[in-house]
């Protein structure tokens, strides 16, 4: 369309290295690039805040480090060739590579997603076992935990390079996502429906333990269960007297050891109850960001009458993107923490 030549422009439109471009795909181009280049440099912002800060080096954070390097492949491996395509409007990269780039984008959305479902979970211990929490949750199990997660993702997004996928078009200028109505149901159960039940349940007993731990405090009682025995601890303001059923003849020695634990506990409860709120807002986001495209994707692919309009499709998609590169602007504003870290680094 027209006799511009690299670098030229004509009538709204502009030639580079022979591919005109529309003057409305520059400024989608320019928006995506500053779309990927906020998701990357937050995502690294994450991991070197983990990497460069020893108190913030514990198995929940090495959980969230795993979500951000998901997202940071993503966003440095996917996207870039997702955004040429639509400044471009049509795939330039040839059949072979249209299939890596689906597979890889599949691996990396469904670790991303795995991350929060694992990092629920940890939450829930953290929550419900706060003292016991580091003998629960030790490195190596996280480390286990971790490659598990990798490896069901790669499960899940081998399909169609196995052969689980639609005909392949005949023009090797169209690349999208597999829509084979099997391997569909498949990926967006593991990849988001079943993880989502997880979140969503794990969130739930946070909430309820944190709610009656919560009203426990304020009323000035908890009640801890021994092996032999139940204690009931009434914490006074300032901790000024703690009382025990069953436990006549506690010098005062013993008494301030036991005040002691129950502030240890308390402080540990009040960490572990404001990092499950932070990953709330981070699970909160992620289901507004995914559901629709995960609802989309199965429908479409089982009733194709029922497809969005392309238009629709694209925002849906691109929608599911901006997860991985909103979760890291959530930290700062939510964990001080992590604030300070941004801060040092930046």
């Amino acid at each position: 369309p027209g006799s511009a030549g690299a670098g030229g422009e004509v009538n709204g439109t502009a030639a580079v290295g022979g591919l005109v471009v529309s003057a409305q795909g520059v400024g989608v181009g320019v928006f995506l690039a500053a779309f990927i280049l906020t998701a990357v440099a937050g995502n690294l912002l994450v991991i070197l805040s983990v990497a460069c800060n020893r108190h913030l080096q514990t198995v929940t954070n090495y959980f969230i480090v795993n979500l951000a390097v998901a997202d940071l492949l993503l966003s440095a491996t996917v996207l870039p060739f997702s955004a040429t395509m639509e400044v471009l409007g049509f795939w330039a990269f040839g059949r072979a590579f249209c299939d890596v780039w689906a597979a890889v984008d599949v691996l990396c959305c469904t670790a991303s997603i795995l991350s929060l479902c694992t990092i629920s979970v940890d939450r829930y211990v953290g929550v419900r076992h706060s003292l016991k929490y580091p003998s629960i949750m030790t490195e190596r199990k996280a480390a286990a935990i971790l490659a598990l997660l990798w490896a069901v993702a790669l499960v899940v997004s081998v399909g169609p390079l196995l052969g689980w996928k639609e005909p392949v078009p005949p023009d090797e200028s169209f690349c999208g996502i597999t829509e084979e109505a099997g391997y569909a149901v498949f990926s967006s159960l593991c990849s988001f429906y079943l993880p989502m039940a997880v979140i969503v349940v794990m969130y739930c007993r946070v909430y309820v333990v944190a709610r009656s731990t919560t009203r426990s405090l304020e009323a000035g009682v908890k009640r801890e269960r021994g092996k032999a025995s139940e204690v009931v601890l009434r914490i006074h303001c300032r901790g000024a007297a703690t009382g025990a059923d069953g436990a006549q003849g506690v010098r005062s020695a013993k008494g301030h050891t036991f005040r002691s634990s129950l502030s240890v506990r308390l402080l540990k409860f009040s960490r572990e109850k404001k990092a499950a709120k932070t990953l709330a807002i981070v699970v909160g986001v992620f289901v507004l960001c995914w559901f629709p495209f995960f609802f989309v994707l199965p429908l479409g692919s089982l009733f194709p009458q029922l497809k969005p309009s392309e238009g629709v499709f694209k925002v849906i998609f691109w929608l599911g993107y901006f997860n991985s590169c909103v979760n890291p602007l959530i930290y700062p504003c939510s964990s001080r923490e992590f604030k300070r870290a941004f801060l040092r680094l930046l």
